[in-house]
């Protein structure tokens, strides 16, 4: 008996709680001096205490239910716009591709790169608008294209052009390489025949300059306007002056007369320098070489050129001076006829005459000399150096 009386103690305290909580009220309302009792049971207390408490508990519940909601629309919405925005990005790196190809396709000199970006255009463009004209807004292709097909274009271009540039350092390293041997060969040249290669090219490059200031040819005016930079010259700042150079070296080395007068079985009957003269018998200064070949062999000029001289000039009978520019003069002298004018262009190889004996000579010969800046020297190295420059062409 005690032990249901401490199990029923709490029953009994929540019914007394309960019991005076919820006991029988009155409502009273006081108007004009009359006073009215409404009676409040206790079931109808319980009943709005349950209400209360069920829109309490509904409301809360909405709330956290619609704050859920929101953010998951929220999250939803800026996944939606990234991914919008990155599909608009691609749509248009694809239309930019797209119209570059289509342009690049038009090319007609492009050769097989116009090719290739056909060939990619057909395989991924899904429209039927030919590669051909201009690509208009209106042209873009209102699908979604493949990206995947689109980037692996990508890359196969950028291949492309990865081997371009490729294949363009390669032909730049042997460009560089032949140009380098070339200017190396021509240095040999000039410095077989003893001459200073830099004030030679520094005479060159001066003509070059004043090439175009020529008497004779009229009034020339108008603004100067520079072309612009090449582009080998901004790329290749060091190729470009190399090949610059060996224009000028080349150009100075065509000026030198390095071929044979004459034919090369002629025989060379005397030297340049101290010799005995073959009249008095006693030393003197010989400033050619001579040449005798089978009677009625033609005397070929040695390098292009303008005839000075052409004529009778006492000791050296009929002579002929050729003026090859950079100081370079050859003298053909002896001659038994001379087949040019004074003022005539003549050309490496050209006949100007025959070999002969007029003047101071003892038989038919030919007696040549090469002359820089009006002083006689050795036509030896100049030949010389001519059969190393044959070597090399052959």
């Amino acid at each position: 008996m005690a032990f249901d009386s401490v199990r029923f103690r709490p029953v009994k305290w929540l019914k007394s709680f309960t019991a005076r909580l919820f006991c029988r009220r009155n409502i009273i309302i006081i108007a004009d001096h009359k006073t009215q009792h409404i009676p409040f049971s206790v079931t109808t207390q319980l009943g709005i205490l349950l209400s209360t408490l069920g829109v309490v508990v509904w409301v809360s519940y909405s709330t956290g239910s619609y704050m859920a909601a929101k953010r998951v629309l929220v999250e939803k919405d800026r996944t939606i716009a990234s991914t919008t925005q990155e599909n608009a990005r691609i749509e248009a790196e694809f239309t930019l591709l797209r119209r570059d190809l289509m342009t690049l396709a038009q090319q007609q000199n492009a050769g097989k790169l116009a090719n290739d970006a056909k060939m990619i255009v057909e395989q991924y463009v899904h429209s039927d608008q030919p590669v051909t004209g201009e690509l208009k807004a209106k042209d873009a292709p209102a699908h979604v294209p493949d990206y995947n097909a689109v980037f692996a274009r990508i890359e196969f271009l950028e291949k492309r052009v990865r081997d371009l540039q490729s294949t363009h350092d390669t032909m730049v390293d042997e460009i560089k390489l032949a140009t380098n041997g070339k200017i190396k060969e021509l240095q040999r040249v000039i410095a077989m025949v003893g001459l200073d290669q830099e004030k030679l090219q520094r005479k060159r490059e001066a003509t070059l300059r004043g090439g175009f200031l020529r008497s004779g040819e009229g009034g020339r005016g108008g603004p100067f306007e520079p072309v612009a930079t090449p582009m080998l010259r901004q790329r290749e700042p060091n190729l470009y002056m190399n090949l610059k150079k060996l224009m000028v070296l080349s150009d100075v080395v065509g000026h030198m007369p390095l071929a044979m007068p004459m034919p090369r079985n002629a025989r060379k009957t005397s030297g340049f320098g101290t010799r005995v003269d073959p009249f008095t018998g006693r030393l003197a200064f010989h400033s050619g070489l001579d040449f005798s070949g089978p009677k009625g062999t033609a005397v070929r000029v040695t390098s292009d050129g303008r005839v000075v001289a052409a004529g009778w000039q006492n000791a050296y009978g009929k002579m002929v001076d050729i003026d090859h520019g950079l100081g370079f003069v050859t003298r053909y002298a002896h001659l038994s006829a001379i087949t040019v004018k004074e003022g005539q262009r003549v050309m490496k190889g050209a006949v100007i005459g025959v070999q002969g004996s007029t003047g101071r000579s003892t038989g038919k010969h030919l007696h040549y000399e090469v002359r820089y800046e009006g002083r006689a020297l050795n036509p030896k190295p100049f030949l010389t150096a001519g059969e190393y420059v044959q070597s090399l062409e052959e």
